[in-house]
């Protein structure tokens, strides 16, 4: 698999968690050049080393995110802004690919205060960063597989052309099929997804349900 060219490495803020730990192991199997960030760069550092990228790759949050080209936000939503509104300044310019599902689990529904996405309020939190939504319909388990090919198809939106072009070849470089569901507006939608497979999950006792867009060649 070709990977996306990039001038500098991907940063998975939050890279320590199921999802991003996940993403950047496929990255990096692709020859991506890959940071893992944590709040607690040590963490980082265990989770880089035990995910096979190596000790060195493992950053604080900041660190990582300054010296990125591309920053991949994949952290629970309930630190969701405060780690927004602490990397606003240094996500400034540079494609930021938002995951997070907003999902209330007492009311296991998704959580739009005011109708607003996560990956709307994050552009508000960072004004200056070039947001796209994606991967929020794909199952983290089944990513951390790597002797398995990874299936499903993952839909992503934002309203930069040039950082919609990155997030899908970092999607392609996952072993994913990009499916541009259009302005970042329809993040509300990818997030209802995701929280509609968690009940089918539970409902069909699998773990790793997907999305696949019928009769799209």
């Amino acid at each position: 698999m070709t990977p996306v060219p990039l001038d500098g490495p991907v940063a998975v803020v939050g890279g320590t968690g199921r999802l991003g730990l996940a993403l950047a192991r496929r990255w990096h199997r692709a020859g991506l050049p890959v940071l893992i960030g944590s709040r607690d760069a040590a963490r980082a550092e265990r989770a880089a080393e035990q995910g096979g990228l190596g000790s060195a790759a493992g950053r604080a949050n900041a660190a990582a995110v300054r010296e990125a080209r591309v920053i991949v936000i994949a952290v629970p939503y309930e630190g969701h802004e405060a780690i927004l509104r602490a990397l606003a300044p240094d996500l400034a310019g540079k494609p930021v690919v938002e995951t997070t599902v907003p999902y209330d689990r007492a009311a296991r529904a998704v959580h739009h205060p005011d109708g607003f996405s996560a990956a709307e309020r994050a552009q508000h939190l960072a004004p200056d960063a070039k947001l796209v939504a994606a991967f929020h319909t794909v199952s983290a388990p089944m990513l951390a597989d790597l002797e398995r090919s990874p299936h499903g198809d993952v839909l992503f939106c934002g309203d930069d052309r040039g950082a919609k072009d990155i997030a899908a070849g970092l999607i392609r470089s996952a072993g994913m099929r990009a499916v541009d569901a259009g302005p970042l507006r329809n993040a509300r939608v990818l997030e209802q997804l995701a929280v509609l497979l968690f009940g089918l999950n539970r409902r069909y006792k699998r773990p790793d349900l997907g999305i696949t867009v019928a009769g799209l060649e």
